[in-house]
């Protein structure tokens, strides 16, 4: 497997990603070229069009391609935490509904945790997610947010109201639409010389429906903890 991912990452090379930040666009053909061989997907169960050799795998994988002189973000995001909270949180209707095209590398999923006073602090997150009808409301600010323009949803980190007296805020999980009504992104200009791109995520009002929830409401702060610590160990087989 290193072997082969580092035959194609090596056909593109430095020299493709600097004309990629030179273009500002994104380095989708070496995305493409190792999706159609089914390595982004590596990590995620086989049921689900993946290769079910768990985050050890796809960590090798990222090592080749950082090796050959290339990176791909959003590897870390999309089959690394995305998928990973997918496979152990989502019912079984979202995990077919995502996964298989995770797995593919055909649909990309951002992750917005982090805020302008929190950071990537849990417990100081801000943006609101407020019930409503047969879904939520959205209501905050996201920075620093990864791929937003390559993706077609984002994990949206959100604070969904106060937890029992004296606790921290309870924290829910979303898959928001990218080009749903209501948010909108504003790219930050950032020193590195990167094809990929950081923007600043505004919620305004964004309405999504309940089946977007992933798990339970309130559970979001272990859920996305399961995701960071599985994609920095590499140690989950799916």
């Amino acid at each position: 497997m290193r072997r082969t991912v580092a035959a194609i990452a090596g056909d593109f090379g430095p020299a493709y990603m600097r004309r990629q930040t030179a273009a500002e666009e994104p380095p989708t053909e070496l995305w493409e070229a190792l999706a159609s061989r089914g390595f982004l997907g590596v990590n995620l169960p086989e049921r689900y069009g993946g290769g079910g050799l768990g985050m050890s795998a796809l960590a090798a994988v990222a090592e080749e391609i950082s090796a050959a002189g290339c990176s791909l973000l959003l590897i870390v995001v999309s089959p690394a935490i995305v998928g990973s909270i997918l496979v152990r949180h989502g019912t079984e209707e979202q995990r077919e509904q995502w996964l298989p095209g995770i797995a593919a590398g055909t649909t990309r999923v951002a992750f917005a945790i982090t805020e302008p006073d929190a950071g990537s602090n849990s417990h100081d997150i801000a943006t609101k997610a407020t019930r409503e009808g047969n879904g939520y409301r959205l209501k905050g600010t996201k920075y620093f947010i990864s791929g937003h323009d390559e993706a077609e949803n984002v994990l949206v980190v959100a604070n969904s109201g106060a937890a029992a007296e004296g606790g921290r805020s309870r924290l829910s999980l979303f898959v928001v639409p990218t080009k749903t009504e209501g948010l909108t992104a504003t790219r930050i200009p950032v020193e590195i010389q990167s094809p990929e791109k950081q923007f600043t995520l505004f919620f305004d009002d964004v309405f999504v429906e309940a089946d977007r929830l992933i798990g339970e409401e309130g559970s979001g702060l272990k859920q996305e903890a399961v995701g960071y610590r599985l994609s920095a160990l590499g140690k989950d087989r799916g």
